[in-house]
């Protein structure tokens, strides 16, 4: 088996041959680990400067199956290129591996903090029903916001305001507004924790829309199926039969290649 550094060299040079610009460690790629891009006189695939060198094959590959991807399909908007009409079961398989891949401390931190914001709102909500036993979540509460009075009811839409000189934030709002109730404190704070957690649902709805779209499942499956095969053929041994077979039939020469690139 020829050295992770040789490997790489190798396959970039046939990405090359393709006519692709290549470029290894030479920019940010944008802020991700590699970027696959077509340009107006050809495509190019960067791979981060700031990724070790254990990353790079594996970023190499997922950057290239976007442009195996693209060169079959330039809607992105399939996989029946390499595995048309999928099966329930093929389809889990491929969602399992992109889950697998997928950076646990980032996901896990976002729901990490979506449950303190829910935990603190119960807390909140316990609070207001205490003196407003008829009050409900899901809709602004009158009785509460007709006696906040400006500049503190610019706090019931922003997290921090500026007034003329003075800024005013919803986490002190107990030395700035001394005059509070409880329930009203819990009241600013409860619509404060709302518009976090919107923020929060819309990045995991983000999340699971960009990691569950054809092109990064592909990307994943391919990456991972010529890193460590074993795993993928544990995890998903039905699609990986079939991509087996599908490499075998030579359908595709550039799959064809790389599989002889990196088993040889």
């Amino acid at each position: 088996m020829a050295s992770q550094r040789n490997r790489v060299t190798r396959l970039a040079e046939y990405i090359t041959s393709l006519g692709v610009i290549v470029n290894i460690g030479k920019n940010k790629a944008r802020g991700n680990k590699g970027i696959f891009c077509k340009k107006r006189d050809g495509y190019r695939i960067d791979i981060s400067e700031n990724i070790d060198a254990d990353s790079t094959l594996s970023t190499l590959l997922h950057e290239f199956a976007h442009y195996i991807h693209y060169c079959n399909d330039s809607t992105l908007s399939s996989l029946d290129f390499v595995f048309k009409d999928l099966s329930e079961l093929e389809q889990e398989e491929l969602i399992n591996i992109t889950v697998q891949n997928v950076p646990k401390e980032f996901a896990s931190s976002l729901y990490k903090c979506k449950q303190h914001y829910m935990l603190e709102n119960k807390k909140l909500v316990s609070y207001i029903k205490a003196v407003y036993p008829n009050f409900k979540v899901s809709e602004p509460f009158k009785p509460i916001e007709r006696l906040l009075k400006y500049p503190v009811k610019y706090l019931l839409k922003y997290d921090k305001i500026q007034v003329l000189t003075q800024i005013y934030a919803v986490d002190t709002l107990e030395n700035d507004f001394k005059t509070l109730t409880e329930e009203q404190i819990a009241y600013i704070r409860l619509k404060s924790n709302q518009r976090q957690l919107a923020r929060i649902n819309s990045k995991i709805n983000r999340l699971n829309k960009y990691y569950n779209q054809p092109s990064e499942l592909w990307a994943r499956f391919f990456e991972l199926f010529f890193t460590n095969r074993e795993a993928v053929e544990k995890l998903a041994p039905s699609i990986s039969a079939r991509f087996l077979n599908f490499i075998n039939n030579k359908t595709v020469k550039e799959i064809e290649a790389v599989d002889a690139i990196l088993n040889s």
